[in-house]
């Protein structure tokens, strides 16, 4: 394997998107497939299409990680001076070539997708996407607050595209049955429930999703604050210091703490997801909290960002749990 394709891979971050895909997977067949199948319905999005949307997702987010390394290069002159990729062991052609590529196979196949189910105007969610990512990297990563945000309500929208493709088509396939039990069953109840409850299971993840994902890019911030000096970039710590940074970040670490014991004692409190929290999400988050509060040099804040990385995956793998704890005995 030549060092030009080693490094052409690593440049669309092939970690990041194997964390995209392994999202999506978990979320259809650990979050709404248990859902489903508990009642005897099945799943009404075609494997094949799922596969199609996640092949559409991943593109869209290797086009965006290329682009991104693309206008970086003065900064990651700085920052990261050994591992520039761009323009070094990637002509600067071939990567805005591989982007435009990428790009373009991902809202053609999202496209196809999304009007194969009938509903074309879900596409819109991939192009939102793609033209956020090219934006982000041309001017909101600059921009106080935008670029943090951006990046993290993208990393929220991940599961909630699973949800958005499949939850219509059981609805459609299943809504009127559903609504007959409720009617005869629980009359005083929305039969649309059975539907809401897999879209607020979604959701949590996504919360989590966005919460974790904006507290790892103030802390990116935080490494890389020589480098963004030399662009003009108005990043949380080049405006208002490290200090007043790492608090920040220390407040949205306990915020996201407390949040998840509470949903855990209220949604299912039961003792092997309290071990499961305590062990898995809270002590890597409370390892980045300390990393983060030593922090001086970049690596440091690399590190902390690497125990935050931890913590969410060990959210998204809690699907599993759940699963083996709730539905496993009853769903094949």
């Amino acid at each position: 394997m030549s060092s030009s394709f080693v490094q052409f891979v690593k440049l669309t971050r092939p970690l990041n998107l194997v964390i995209i895909a392994l999202t999506m997977w978990l979320m259809r067949y650990y979050v709404i497939r248990p859902l489903v199948e508990v009642n005897g319905y099945e799943l009404q999005f075609p494997l094949w299409k799922f596969g199609l949307l996640v092949l559409s997702t991943i593109l869209i987010a290797a086009a965006g990680n290329v682009i991104n390394d693309y206008f970086d290069q003065r900064t990651d002159r700085v920052n990261k001076p050994k591992n520039i990729i761009v323009g070094v062991h990637v002509k600067r052609r071939v990567a805005m070539l591989v982007h435009q590529v990428f790009n373009a196979l991902g809202l053609a196949i999202a496209v196809y997708v999304s009007w194969s189910i009938g509903n074309w105007n879900l596409s819109i969610i991939s192009f939102f996407a793609a033209g956020t990512l090219w934006f982000y990297s041309v001017q909101f990563k600059k921009d106080l607050f935008i670029g943090n945000l951006l990046i993290a309500f993208l990393a929220g929208l991940v599961p909630i595209l699973v949800g958005v493709y499949e939850i219509p088509l059981l609805v459609k396939a299943y809504g009127q049955e559903v609504s007959q039990y409720f009617s005869l069953e629980r009359p005083d109840e929305d039969p649309m429930i059975y539907f809401k409850m897999m879209f607020y299971f979604i959701l949590g993840y996504a919360g989590f999703a966005f919460f974790l994902n904006l507290i790892r890019e103030i802390q990116k911030d935080m490494a890389d604050v020589k480098g963004d000096m030399r662009i003009g970039a108005r990043t949380i710590p080049l405006v208002y210091g490290l200090r007043k940074s790492k608090r920040l970040v220390s407040a949205l670490v306990v915020a996201a703490i407390i949040v998840l014991v509470i949903l855990e004692q209220q949604v299912v409190d039961d003792d092997y997801s309290l071990a499961y929290l305590l062990g898995a999400i809270v002590l890597p988050l409370l390892l980045s909290l300390r990393m983060n509060s030593i922090a001086v040099r970049r690596q440091q804040f690399v590190r902390a960002g690497n125990f935050l990385k931890w913590a969410m995956l060990g959210g998204l793998l809690y699907s599993v749990v759940h699963y083996y704890i709730y539905y496993a005995d009853v769903v094949g």
